[in-house]
């Protein structure tokens, strides 16, 4: 993921219609969306247009998802002491806040 930049995780947000906050699940979801609707079996697009769109949500779905999952939680005592006392929100802020994509 080195040659990965802000814009580009960005961009990867924007084929699959995520907003500036999601979950992992919320990414997954929405890869499933547009998946049912843009795979060319079953999408009223011309083929080949399906065919190349599929080709974008996928690989845009294959980063999303490794930005995500390789991400670095700390499980210290004191860390997880502090961050189970945050409100949901203001974890995801301290965690995320600065984040080009979730920030």
């Amino acid at each position: 993921m080195a040659d990965v930049t802000p814009a580009v995780l960005r961009e990867a947000a924007e084929v699959l219609g995520i907003p500036e906050h999601a979950s992992l699940n919320e990414i997954r979801q929405r890869y499933h969306e547009q998946i049912k609707t843009w795979h060319p079996d079953v999408s009223q697009q011309e083929p080949a247009v399906a065919h190349e769109m599929t080709i974008r949500i996928k690989k845009a779905y294959d980063l999303l998802v490794d930005y995500c999952t390789n991400h670095i939680f700390s499980f210290r005592i004191e860390d997880l002491a502090r961050d189970l006392e945050q409100s949901p929100a203001d974890f995801w802020m301290e965690r995320f806040g600065e984040d080009p994509i979730w920030g």
